[in-house]
């Protein structure tokens, strides 16, 4: 018997009927459904409840993410630059940059926001410095101050444009040159 409402006690996901199954259809809507049945409830207890489950269900998909790769080649970097999106290549090449000149710079990049991977909190508390550069107002880096308590370096530009290099490694070397206190 397929019960649409029940959940893995892994995952927190339900099971999906086929679109169109003769006797598996179900009400889909926006109302909060009860828990266990799935019929509409206002129970305020039931809404609380049902929204921890959710918020819950999301925050397990970081069991399922592979652990971060921190680019530290020999582990003696105080900064971590740290990027998402489009940064990847700009990072990479200012880091290159840096690391040539002889510095010491680690980085990695994310490909999961929401969730974070479940790694990333001791990842950046190994770091005197983390540097996200991104190409908003800095949304990443209030996330991640708020939700590991870390002071993030932040590097914002909003002009629709590639972050370059040569400017990412002058503001790495920075940071690098202050944690190292060169």
């Amino acid at each position: 018997e397929f019960w649409p409402y029940l959940r893995d006690d892994a995952t927190l996901a339900r099971p999906w009927a086929i679109p169109g199954t003769p006797g598996l259809e179900h009400r889909i809507g926006g109302l909060e459904k009860g828990d266990g049945h799935g019929n509409i409830s206002y129970d305020p207890a039931n809404h609380d409840f049902m929204v921890r489950t959710r918020a819950a269900k999301v925050d397990r998909i970081a069991d399922s993410l592979p652990p971060l790769e921190v680019d530290d080649p020999d582990g003696l970097a105080k900064v971590l630059v740290l990027g998402w999106g489009s940064t990847y290549g700009p990072i990479g090449a200012g880091v290159r940059r840096v690391r040539k000149a002889g510095y010491h710079v680690a980085q990695t990049h994310l490909r999961h926001l929401n969730p974070l991977p479940s790694d990333l909190g001791d990842i950046l508390k190994r770091y005197d410095k983390v540097l996200v550069p991104e190409m908003n107002l800095g949304q990443l880096s209030l996330l991640l101050r708020a939700k590991y308590l870390v002071d993030v370096v932040g590097y914002n530009e909003v002009r629709g444009l590639p972050l370059k290099a040569a400017v990412l490694a002058d503001v790495i070397g920075g940071l690098v040159a202050e944690a190292e206190g060169i």
